[in-house]
């Protein structure tokens, strides 16, 4: 922190609680405020932006609720470490929430545009260790390919550690936003269709390529997994609507 200049008086134009906290906010998001840094007492604070205490109690309020800032009694307000999960999480449950959910097709759309990109990157990318990690995670599908729950567990988590491995942070953060809906979708599908024919070749052969550091290989093998997604939904409605069928039968 550099002293007073660090926190320039607000004004009164717009709202100032919005203005404390734009302010605070491009701080942190700048680097200015680090985590781990303390800001200073509620009346200090307030005399350096020229506002009251309360707008600064209110301020600080919303920051905390953003995540930016903790409050921790007879410490202060210090600043917090932004983590992953704090990015994700509300983004991922705006998404489940928004008009009802997402439908398939919404869903098939997006890992199109950035699975098949996502799979060439890691190629180019991947060190043994992550080529390791992805034949551990295989390992893992094809030992629990029987257990609908865990086996949808693993397979996004192939998909998640290929996004790690394009060592591109933006494309871990968007894959992470659909990560609950991908899971659920594949525990879905995954009880109705033999997921060693459907699923786990698919699985080896991009994990073949990106070892072998072929980059459209990769896509390709990618293609041709989400082209087989779009089968696998297909048989799986098909069961669902037999077994409706069944159950509305007479006996």
């Amino acid at each position: 922190m550099r002293g007073e200049s660090l926190f320039p008086t607000i004004g009164t134009k717009v709202r100032l609680v919005d203005r404390v906290v734009n302010e605070i906010q491009g701080l942190i998001v700048g680097g200015q405020l680090k985590p781990g840094a303390k800001l200073p007492p509620e009346r200090e604070l307030a005399d350096k932006l020229g506002v009251s205490r309360t707008v600064i109690r209110e301020a600080v309020r919303i920051l905390v609720a953003k995540g930016l800032l903790e409050t921790k009694p007879g410490v202060g307000t210090i600043v917090r470490h932004v983590t992953r999960d704090q990015i994700v999480e509300p983004l991922n449950l705006l998404v489940q929430i928004r008009n009802g959910g997402v439908s398939f097709e919404e869903l098939h759309q997006v890992r199109s545009i950035l699975e098949v990109e996502i799979a060439g990157l890691a190629a180019s990318q991947a060190t043994e260790a992550d080529i390791a990690e992805l034949e551990q995670l295989v390992a893992a599908m094809e030992a629990t390919q029987n257990d609908t729950d865990v086996f949808a567990a693993r397979d996004t988590d192939f998909h998640q550690a290929l996004a790690r491995m394009t060592y591109n942070p933006l494309l871990g953060l968007l894959l992470g936003v659909i990560r609950d809906l991908l899971e659920d979708y594949i525990a879905l599908v995954t009880r109705h269709i033999d997921p060693a024919r459907h699923v786990l070749p698919y699985h080896r052969q991009i994990l073949e390529r990106v070892a072998a550091k072929d980059v459209e290989g990769a896509r390709q093998a990618m293609r041709a997994h989400l082209k087989q997604i779009r089968k696998n939904h297909e048989e799986a409605l098909a069961a669902l609507a037999a077994m409706q069928q069944s159950d509305a039968s007479p006996t």
